[in-house]
């Protein structure tokens, strides 16, 4: 009778891991699905936004594969990378590689690298507006970029006269090009000494399972799309 106990008691427990086991597998499942779902249709909007600024969906497409090729090779997300060309596009700066690996090079230096990013990402893009305050020079300042001691080595201007200087379209666009010269000349290629560091390998990583989400995606999108729409109009009827 005790072994019969025992061998109930086996069968049972048997049962239970199995069945924990399928639950498992199965909400594992459904977080993968999940999860290629919000990533695909997060790339959907950046590429629509992209398309947007650019013209057409032919550039704007053009523009995406840029983003993903610039982004395997930096810090920075091909979300937030995808957010600066909109920025830079909308305010009527054509963003180039050139230009964005400076900024990436000189935030790698820095703590808040994201911080330091978005504030360069301003800095250019407010300047087209006809002026140019020290509010968005003193935003790099205060992330440790010898912004004002760059611009009196290349323009020969104080932090006053800095102040002047900007307040013009055309100085504006002088201080912005000299300033991005003078970046480049220090900080230049910076970006390579966090190659081989966790935090750049670990965001390399996401990228690559970003871009494996959003081929596996691409393969079933329109048919989702397909099925929420009619899910869709069946509760709206």
């Amino acid at each position: 009778q005790s072994q019969q106990n025992v061998d109930n008691f086996s069968k049972q427990s048997s049962r239970s891991v199995n069945t924990l086991r399928t639950a498992f597998i199965a909400l594992g499942g459904a977080t993968i699905i999940k999860s290629i779902a919000d990533v695909g249709a997060s790339f959907q909007q950046l590429q629509n936004s992209l398309n947007v600024v650019f013209g057409s969906v032919e550039e704007g497409a053009a523009a995406f594969e840029r983003v993903q090729d610039f982004a395997a090779g930096t810090q920075f997300s091909v979300q937030q990378l995808t957010q600066a060309f909109v920025q830079l596009k909308g305010a009527g700066v054509e963003p180039t590689e050139e230009m964005l690996m400076t900024f990436a090079d000189t935030a790698s230096v820095t703590t808040d690298q994201m911080g330091t990013f978005q504030a360069a990402l301003d800095l250019v893009s407010r300047s087209t507006a006809g002026g140019l305050g020290l509010e968005d020079l003193n935003r790099l300042a205060d992330r440790g970029i010898p912004v004002f001691q760059i611009l009196q080595e290349r323009l020969g201007l104080t932090r006053l006269e800095v102040s002047d200087f900007g307040k013009t379209a055309a100085g504006a666009n002088t201080i912005v090009r000299e300033l991005l010269t003078g970046l480049n000349q220090r900080f230049g290629g910076a970006l390579e000494s966090q190659v081989g560091l966790l935090k750049f390998e670990l965001n390399q990583l996401g990228d690559a399972f970003d871009n494996l989400q959003v081929a596996l995606f691409g393969k079933v999108s329109d048919a989702a799309a397909g099925t929420v729409r009619a899910l869709t109009d069946a509760i709206n009827s």
